[in-house]
């Protein structure tokens, strides 16, 4: 006969036996949750640790190769160049990457903006033999300069020849022979410029092609920016397709470039990506990766068929208001946005202001966001900075006027320490 007292001890047998299976599972949970903090320290040294022995200093610009060359020729369709690297002495055809910068008159720009005969300054992407392979990165000397900061410095000057001392490398003594010298928006005779002043240079072969001043480097720094304006308008911002679902959804990601106008949109917005034949588009969601812009897309399933993972496609949007482009700060300024969110979002829209010279260093050209936080502190250090900033309440707009008087004016512009 089965009593009260039996059924009782077979009902705390059953849960003992069920609690020895579950126990062993969250036990871990438990046990971590118990630990001193000097122990999960630990353990987290132990992870990075591990991290670095792979990552290492992993940052992009100690490793790319960077010459200055002669532009021979540009080839827009195959989206190659043949250039005459200096000290070499015969010229090879390179491919780009299919999302490689090319940057004219200190702003982006497109192949065929680029002048032949030209002095560049090309960086290369290297193989794992550390073999340059393709383009990474190609400007003219204007942008070269802009990038350094401060133009070159005029050494000596006479109605024949100028030397120029740039900031880093040797002295350079061009002709001056039909020379154009700009101060501002007006022309200028070559002897307005003085022994000791800076100003910015496009040299081709033996001769200075170009001396500008600041203002007409920025003259023409202005020109540049409406003349792509019209090319994003027109043709579409440059972009690759990184995710497909058959769901309808897609997510492409938007170049270095588009950072500005990429993230102007906003959720309902409507696109147009530039297949045959255009496919028509709604944004679901937008959100910042490191110097590039992300957008979660929805998009007809008979459009997606056609699409594929790493394809390049421009994608058309309305022209924002000039002041996107104009602006000091991002378009998607004080948007809702988790802490954490806020946090990433700011490295981000921001470049490293480190004092780390010799043009390595990643997040002084491509965000703060893009460098490697296994081997640089920088970025963890901001990340500690915004959220104490954060954390006090503040807009994205005070958080940003507070980094600027402390970082000064490189927080919000690409540029390197060579």
């Amino acid at each position: 006969m089965i009593t009260t007292c039996s059924l009782r001890l077979f009902g705390c047998a059953f849960l003992a036996s069920i609690l020895g299976v579950l126990l062993p599972l969250v036990s871990p949970a438990a046990d971590e949750a118990k630990k001193p903090d000097a122990d999960k320290a630990a353990d987290s040294k132990q992870v990075n640790d591990k991290i670095r022995e792979i990552a290492g200093r992993a940052e992009v610009l100690r490793a790319v190769k960077k010459h200055f060359g002669t532009l021979k020729a540009v080839d827009p369709i195959r989206h190659r160049v043949t250039l005459l690297l200096e000290g070499e002495t015969l010229p090879k055809v390179w491919d780009l990457t299919p999302d490689a910068e090319i940057k004219r008159a200190g702003w982006w720009a497109r192949l065929d903006q680029l002048t032949k005969g030209d002095r560049v300054w090309v960086w290369f992407k290297i193989n794992r033999h550390e073999e340059p392979v393709a383009v990474l990165m190609i400007c003219d000397e204007l942008s070269e300069q802009d990038i350094h900061g401060a133009g070159v410095k005029i050494e000596v000057l006479n109605n024949k020849s100028v030397t120029l001392k740039p900031v880093k490398g040797a002295n350079r003594t061009l002709q001056t022979q039909g020379v154009e010298a700009r101060r501002g928006k007006d022309v200028a005779a070559l002897d307005s410029f003085k022994v000791g002043e800076r100003v910015f240079t496009q040299s081709a072969g033996e001769r200075v092609r170009s001396i500008l001043d600041a203002a007409a480097f920025e003259a023409q720094r202005t020109e540049q920016k409406a003349a792509l304006r019209q090319r994003w308008t027109d043709e579409g911002l440059p972009g690759t397709i990184t995710f497909l679902h058959l769901s309808g959804e897609m997510d492409f990601m938007l170049d270095h470039e588009a950072i500005r106008w990429g993230r102007s949109l906003q959720p309902g917005d409507k696109v147009t990506l530039q297949t045959t034949p255009p496919s028509p588009a709604v944004v679901k969601h937008v959100r910042p990766w490191r110097e590039r812009t992300q957008l979660r897309l929805v998009v007809g399933g008979g459009d997606l068929a056609d699409m594929s993972l790493g394809q390049r496609v421009p994608l058309r949007m309305t022209a924002p208001p000039l002041e996107v482009d104009t602006a000091l700060l991002p378009p998607d300024l004080d948007r809702p946005r988790t802490r954490d969110e806020r946090v990433e979002w700011f490295l981000s829209s921001i470049y490293c202001t480190c004092a780390v010279k010799g043009d390595v260093c990643t997040g002084h050209f491509y965000t703060l966001a893009s460098c490697n936080p296994n081997a640089c502190a920088a970025p963890n250090d901001m990340r500690k900075q915004l959220s104490s900033l954060i954390d006090t309440s503040l807009s994205d707009k005070q958080i940003f006027e507070a980094l600027l008087k402390e970082h000064g004016p490189h927080l919000l512009r690409p540029h390197l320490l060579p």
